[in-house]
């Protein structure tokens, strides 16, 4: 079952987002050890604004577990959504005005999605991008987009065969990523 995530109920949103952003989440929490970036993952997740937050998580549970999950949210609102990220890094000292670009205006950004792997080869993935691409267009999206590593050919293997198509490259903490777009 796919549903919004719930602020009481984060047990294994943090683990699945570190899963599928890696090295970015050290850029996001200013953090280096798992434990540490998993714990400031958890803070982020529970607030109620920022590109984190549970507000922006759609998860797919099976027997109560969350095994999945899809975060998205309107690019327009980018600088909102950062602003207490980059207020919570000062507080380590570090100061930046922006994080590197992942998306342009108008789409609904699709920033992660990530399975459990006990539970991959299932479709849930697929279904995840299906709920949210039915999202974006009641929220009046006409388009979706993505990122996707180039070290990564199964995702994007998996982004091609729904639909996405590639747009241009970005550079995100020191990796290519292709962007990717798909019409709703």
């Amino acid at each position: 079952m796919i549903k919004q995530a719930q602020k009481d109920n984060i047990t294994n949103i943090s683990t699945l987002i570190f899963d599928a952003i890696h090295n970015i989440a050290n850029t996001l929490t200013g953090e280096n050890e798992e434990k540490q970036i998993l714990k400031t993952l958890d803070f982020y997740i529970t607030m109620d604004i920022n590109r984190l937050s549970y507000n922006n998580i759609y998860t797919y549970e099976i027997e109560n577990q969350i095994v999945g999950l899809l975060l998205a949210y309107n690019s327009n609102n980018i600088k909102k959504l950062d602003s207490p990220i980059l207020e919570h890094l000062k507080t380590k000292n570090i100061y930046l005005d922006s994080f590197e670009k992942e998306c342009f205006e108008d789409e609904f950004y699709i920033d992660t999605v990530s399975v459990n792997p006990n539970f991959q080869g299932q479709g849930i993935a697929k279904k995840l991008f299906v709920y949210i691409e039915e999202k974006a267009k009641e929220l009046g999206f006409e388009k979706v987009s993505l990122l996707v590593d180039f070290e990564n050919p199964k995702a994007l293997a998996l982004y091609e065969k729904i639909g996405f198509k590639k747009n241009t490259i970005l550079e995100v903490a020191n990796h290519n990523y292709h962007h990717m777009i798909k019409m709703v």
